[in-house]
């Protein structure tokens, strides 16, 4: 059992229509104003457009209380009815505001999980829909109460027995070693349908934030030295010490230096979704040390290093290669996102559909560059 035997996250017509906008209309030229904005402002209705309040409809609606995105009330009056008859307890004020239009964190995990089983949804459905609806990834099986959920939801146990293993984990020490991959912990979770074994084994395969996701550490410094060497090489007269090269990093993948942005400077103008959790020199160092770094800092650092490290190589001379580069670009990283734990590519994410527009370019460095430059100003 590994992630290959979810349900796949399937295209719509909608999604089908930004796939084939981004990936296969006409290559930015980032020389042209308009031609930037038009990406952008794809991207900006993807950020206004409610995921999880379209998919929440669309399973109410599967279990029989018909609704859209729109009804707010009635989902609010079923989703506190099944918290109370399916979970046995009242729906949480964060899942409420959730309804009420606030958009979903991707910290709460217990709620995300709380709200699949209200759902009556097994570990296939949580996957499509924390990917699809909650915009992030499922089961982190190295985290104590990933692995509980999805221990219980891929064993169709109640609600009950995973509060109760969730109190009981609480307790439990992360490990000093985590050798242990994510996919043989996932595949060992399935082989146990046994409480207390499953709990014995969770309890020496717990690790903390700095030990998780350790395959996408170890790659993002692979990518981290390629630019670095890549600036020794034809960027020498700018560095100060070679040891202190992380704004130089940051400054080729965002094309501007961190440190010298004024205070009031945002990047406003951008998606929300694509702009939060961008790496600054700063986080670059803590992620470099393996110190605590969030899901999305991890996963959009990994992106942008190897859009950058792809795409410096890569010679976009006319349309076919643009396109045929882009292709390539999108199954080496889908891959590599895969292989780290991460959640795959996924167009009707903004940050992903957006990078993706500045990959379809003649100049996708600059491309991005000029998205970022057009943020801030």
């Amino acid at each position: 059992m590994n992630r290959d035997s979810f349900s796949e996250v399937l295209r719509n017509e909608q999604t089908e229509h930004i796939y084939d906008a981004a990936c296969f209309g006409a290559p930015i030229n980032p020389q042209s104003a308009g031609e930037i904005t038009d990406g952008i402002a794809r991207a900006l209705e993807l950020d206004a457009y409610p995921f999880f309040l379209v998919g929440l409809a669309e399973k109410l609606t599967q279990l029989g209380t018909a609704c859209t995105a729109a009804d707010t009330e009635i989902m609010l009056a079923e989703i506190k009815r099944r918290y109370r008859t399916k979970i046995g307890k009242s729906c949480p004020r964060t899942v409420q505001e959730w309804i009420k239009g606030q958009t979903p964190g991707v910290t709460s995990r217990q709620n995300h999980y709380e709200l699949c089983y209200a759902l009556e949804m097994d570990h296939q459905q949580t996957a499509a829909f924390f990917q699809k609806h909650f915009l992030t990834l499922p089961f982190n099986v190295k985290a104590k109460e990933d692995a509980v959920f999805f221990y219980c939801l891929f064993n169709r146990k109640p609600y009950a027995a995973a509060a109760k293993m969730l109190a009981e984990a609480r307790c439990y020490v992360s490990q000093d070693n985590a050798h242990t991959a994510t996919a043989q912990i996932m595949a060992a979770i399935t082989q146990q349908n046994d409480d207390a074994a499953f709990l014995r084994y969770l309890s020496v395969h717990c690790y903390d934030n700095a030990q998780q996701f350790q395959l996408a550490r170890q790659k993002i410094n692979t990518e981290i030295e390629q630019v670095k060497e890549h600036i020794k090489k034809f960027q020498p007269d700018t560095i100060l010490s070679p040891d202190r090269l992380n704004s130089a990093t940051i400054a080729e993948l965002l094309g501007y230096r961190y440190q010298s942005r004024e205070k009031d400077e945002t990047l406003d103008k951008l998606p929300k979704r694509f702009r939060e959790s961008l790496p600054n020199d700063v986080t670059l160092g803590r992620i470099i040390n393996g110190d605590t770094a969030s899901y999305e800092l991890l996963r959009k650092t990994l992106m942008l290093l190897h859009f950058y490290n792809f795409f410096d190589d890569a010679d976009n001379e006319d349309r076919n290669t643009v396109a045929q580069n882009l292709m390539d670009f999108y199954d080496e990283l889908d891959a590599l996102l895969l292989s780290c734990g991460f959640a795959q590519l996924y167009v009707r994410h903004p940050f992903d559909c957006l990078l993706l527009r500045c990959a379809n370019s003649y100049e996708p460095i600059v491309t991005l560059y000029s998205v970022l430059e057009y943020g801030r100003n």
